[in-house]
């Protein structure tokens, strides 16, 4: 059993952890740190094979084999009961192990995949694997489609950010991961609390209005928020409303 790398902060008796996106690792959410309530809750932000913390770590990077290595920490670390918190990428990884861990009780997604994955036609999606796969510009390409209201440092820092955090191969694992995988008849049995937060200024496919309407289809006990000073990074963009709201949402009963 291999076990991931992970960072905690705080001390409190509610358990949260914490998934990364494709182009970041867990020091995407360094600028909430400060606005933890770490007397109240614990904070486990896991890096997944291949990335930050756990880089020197390889594997397929399948879905099956992330959210048994998710599974497998928890357990290690003793928790009987966490708060799941993924972003983007993850949050295809965060639904599965909610269908696999009852120790799972609520889930957090931002910005969120639904469990059918993303869907392209397979020659876009072999143009997109073999992109990323070359490793030229094509985290340059992304930045900058989605940072168009950011200056030029916003941009510089997520692209280093983006090369940084990760390997390529494990870049290109997750990112057919979510081309490929689908388990969308399997989430009728997740019936714990979800809340879904989304940035005003995100690409199309993940506003308001394509997530509400993906996810009412799969998921009753269902939040959206839309962050209004955000687009595809709320807890890089707004880090004090976003720790709030988590924190907000972990303390309802």
């Amino acid at each position: 059993m291999i076990k991931l790398g992970h960072k905690i902060i705080g001390t409190g008796k509610k358990n949260i952890i914490v998934l990364h996106e494709l182009m970041g690792n867990y020091k995407n959410y360094e600028p909430t740190f400060t606005y933890l309530d770490t007397d109240s809750f614990t904070y486990i932000f896991v890096d997944l094979r291949g990335y930050g913390l756990s880089k020197e770590i390889e594997g397929n990077y399948s879905c099956n084999e992330a959210s048994n290595d998710i599974k497998n920490l928890i357990t290690y670390l003793n928790l009987d009961d966490v708060t799941l918190l993924a972003h983007s990428m993850s949050t295809l990884i965060a639904q599965k192990i909610a269908l696999i861990d009852a120790r799972v009780s609520k889930l957090i997604l931002v910005t969120p995949i639904p469990p059918s994955g993303i869907k392209l036609p397979q020659i876009a999606q072999d143009k997109l694997i073999n992109e990323m796969s070359e490793n030229k510009n094509k985290i340059e390409e992304i930045v900058y489609s989605a940072s168009k209201r950011h200056n030029k440092i916003w941009a510089k820092t997520r692209i280093k950010m983006a090369y940084e955090a990760s390997t390529l191969s494990a870049r290109v694992g997750y990112m057919k991961m979510y081309l490929e995988t689908d388990f969308s008849n399997e989430v009728e049995n997740i019936n714990i609390p979800i809340k879904i937060i989304v940035g005003k200024y995100d690409f199309p496919i993940f506003g308001i209005k394509s997530i509400t309407k993906l996810f009412s289809n799969y998921y009753n006990n269902l939040e959206i928020i839309e962050c209004q000073e955000a687009g595809h990074y709320p807890m890089l963009e707004c880090p004090v409303y976003f720790a709030s709201k988590i924190e907000e949402f972990v303390n309802k009963k």
